[in-house]
């Protein structure tokens, strides 16, 4: 059995595994032309691609990804560690007990760096994508309920609400990861989105802080 330092140990584990074996160890069936069935809802249509190539999955339905861990902690509700844990009897890895070396704790606080410079950013972007979402949900089920020619299609309504459940629910790095690729993919809205959610919550403290002025003053009035 091989053995790697705690602090390299995704690393090593990751590159030695491709993401279709752990599909297959997961769940016991095979990827077909890298698409499967979302082994976390009942359904036997392959909206999740695997790339082995870059060791990431992607769910078309709930427009969540990420990658070898992900996926590991997404099938079986556990966390990183344990993902890790499991991963490394899968690849025949034994992960020494051994504190972090200089550089592993330096890479460590750098990536801390980042997340604390982008959690702010990300969500802003959050409020707005998901006020955008909520808007989206309202005006499709309002076509829902008359006889209007745009219908919504089979498994709209229901893929932007657990869009709008999962936006409201998440937070730190995997927020963080979706609105960098948001920034990535589309950086002009991104930016207006977050500009936009920053002057609605400057608007809403000021309004906030002249209605305690003006409570204030009445208090001491009566």
């Amino acid at each position: 059995m091989t053995t790697v330092p705690r602090g390299s140990a995704a690393d090593a584990i990751v590159g030695q595994v491709r993401i279709s074996q752990v599909y297959r160890a997961l769940t016991g069936m095979e990827a077909r032309r890298g698409r499967i069935p979302a082994p976390w809802r009942e359904t036997k249509d392959r909206n999740v691609s695997l790339s082995d190539a870059k060791g990431t999955w992607f769910d078309h339905v709930e427009a969540q990804g990420g990658g070898v861990l992900d996926f590991i902690c997404r099938v079986r509700s556990g966390d990183r560690q344990d993902a890790l844990k499991w991963l490394a009897d899968l690849a025949g890895v034994q992960i020494e007990n051994k504190p972090l070396s200089p550089e592993d704790r330096e890479r460590w606080a750098r990536e801390r760096r980042e997340l604390e410079q982008n959690l702010p950013a990300a969500r802003f972007w959050r409020r707005v994508a998901a006020s955008m979402t909520e808007e989206l949900l309202d005006t499709l089920k309002t076509a829902l309920a008359t006889t209007l020619a745009m219908q919504p299609e089979p498994g709209e309504l229901m893929h932007l609400t657990k869009m709008l459940a999962r936006l409201k629910s998440i937070d730190g790095a995997a927020l963080v990861t979706e609105y960098l690729e948001w920034l990535q993919h589309d950086p002009q809205l991104t930016k207006g989105m977050v500009h936009a959610a920053r002057r609605l919550e400057s608007a809403e403290r000021r309004a906030v802080l002249r209605y305690l002025e003006l409570t204030a003053v009445e208090g001491k009035a009566a």
